[in-house]
Order: structure tokens, then C-alpha cells, then sequence
């Protein structure tokens, strides 16, 4: 049975231990930028909101749907979506068509990353401290709890979105 990743962005503390551990396990270096899982830091009007940003894992995912090169796929051993380097253009589709905003290109392999879930024993979730991450089996009740923080996660990014669209400040 497939994992998913689980994320209770109220229980998130912004400590970014997450983001090492998978640097660390996927390219043997301690480096943010080259995490598959990050953080997102917000501080409006006083209070500092904080919460890590995942793969969802979609059941019809966009990112393999518009992939001009086929480079991504569904993992048959871990049910994960991952990504072929080698055919990966680096082109940033799959970026601009996650909403929730989880793959990005690494700069030195010129490829889309994203989680892939560790092959089933995801890094981050060891080393999340406050169980912010969770790793659960895909069944019906992982599934139900995956829409409902996505949905609030979700609902958390309208929150801290920036007041006005850069459309009226041009109109300025």
C-alpha cells in the first residue's frame, strides 16, 4: 500500500529540519534550496505563520498530465510521483501547474524535483519534531485526512496572500 505525506501546518514550528533531512538524504548535503519538502515563512501584521509544503501525490496529477517530456510518472512500488532526470527539460510546467506549489527546478541538474516519498519511508517526517509531517498508508481515512488539511492549507494560503494583485498597482 502507498504512502502519503500528511501535513498539520499548526503544529509547524518553522524549525526547517524537514527541508535538511531531505537535502541531505537526496544529495548528501545540508541545503535548503535542494530540499523536496519547504517551508513557508509568513509574518503579517505581527504574528509569523509557518508550514511545509509537500507533494500531495494527486490522483490525477497535473505535473504528469502536461509533462511536454513524459518525465514524470507514478512510481509502481510507492505509488509516488517521481521524476526521470534524464528526461526532464527542465521546462517548469510541472511547477506552474501544481496549486500546491511543490515541485521546483534544481539549478544544478537543470530537472524538476519533487518528494518521492523516499521509496515509502519519507526522511522528513523522522525528523519532524513537533508531527507536523506525518507518513500515513493511502487508504480511505489517509485520504480523507489529506483533502482536509489540503483544504486548509489551502484556505492558509489565501489567508497570507498579499492583499491587491500586482494588476492594480500597475493601474496605479
Amino acid at each position: 500500500m502507498a504512502t502519503v505525506l500528511t501535513v498539520a501546518a499548526e503544529k509547524c514550528t518553522g524549525c526547517r529540519l524537514c527541508e535538511l533531512a531531505c537535502s541531505v538524504r537526496n544529495y548528501g548535503e545540508s541545503n535548503p534550496v535542494r530540499a523536496r519538502v519547504y517551508v513557508v515563512r509568513d509574518e503579517s501584521e505581527g504574528l509569523v505563520g509557518t508550514v511545509p509544503v509537500v507533494c500531495q501525490q494527486c490522483v490525477e496529477p497535473l505535473c504528469v498530465e502536461l509533462c511536454p517530456a513524459t518525465a514524470l510518472s507514478r512510481s509502481d512500488e510507492t505509488g509516488a510521483v517521481v521524476v526521470d532526470t534524464d528526461r526532464c527539460l527542465g521546462c517548469r510546467s510541472c511547477v506552474q501547474v501544481c496549486p500546491f506549489g511543490a515541485p521546483s527546478v534544481d539549478r544544478r541538474l537543470g530537472a524538476a524535483q519533487k518528494c518521492d516519498l523516499c521509496d515509502g519511508d519519507p526522511t522528513c517526517v523522522k525528523f519532524c519534531p513537533t508531527g507536523a509531517l506525518t507518513a500515513v498508508p493511502e487508504d480511505e481515512e489517509a485520504l480523507r485526512l489529506r483533502r482536509t488539511r489540503a483544504s486548509a492549507y489551502l484556505a492558509h494560503l489565501r489567508d497570507v496572500a498579499p492583499a491587491g494583485s500586482d494588476d492594480e498597482e500597475a493601474s496605479r
